[in-house]
């Protein structure tokens, strides 16, 4: 498991709370523009709820543009926990790739060594009996 964060991980999970946050408060700023009790004309919420509406042409409330902010930010955190999950999983296979052909070229060499002292060690010799007249 790793134990530390990259920079660019780190720097894509602030940037997707960034969005989340903005998200969660264009939520409570369209749930608070829904329950207060002020006329719509004196409601500086609904006033600037408008205004966004008719600025971007787009008919989406406050209430609306958090959920896909905050989607989006939840999307992005997700797609960076993703990538980078994957990249520590190919770290901890390659370590054990490494570890086992380590150990298999220990083994194939404590195998040589055993093989060469084995030829290497001169046969004992056979006992010469004296030729008998």
């Amino acid at each position: 498991m790793k134990d530390k964060f990259s920079k660019k991980e780190l720097v894509g999970y602030i940037i997707s709370g960034i969005i989340a946050m903005f998200g969660l408060v264009l939520v409570v700023l369209g749930i608070v523009e829904r329950n207060m009790d002020v006329v719509p004309s004196k409601n500086f919420l609904y006033q600037a709820d408008q205004k966004v509406q008719t600025a971007l042409n787009i008919k989406l409330s406050f209430w609306e543009w958090g959920l896909i902010f905050m989607a989006l930010g939840v999307i992005i955190a997700v797609i960076i926990l993703c990538v980078c999950a994957k990249k520590a999983d190919r770290e901890v296979d390659r370590k054990l790739r490494r570890q086992a052909r380590a150990s298999s070229a220990i083994d194939i060499n404590s195998e040589v060594k055993a093989a060469v002292q084995i030829i290497e060690e001169p046969a004992p010799a056979e006992e010469v009996k004296p030729e008998e007249k």
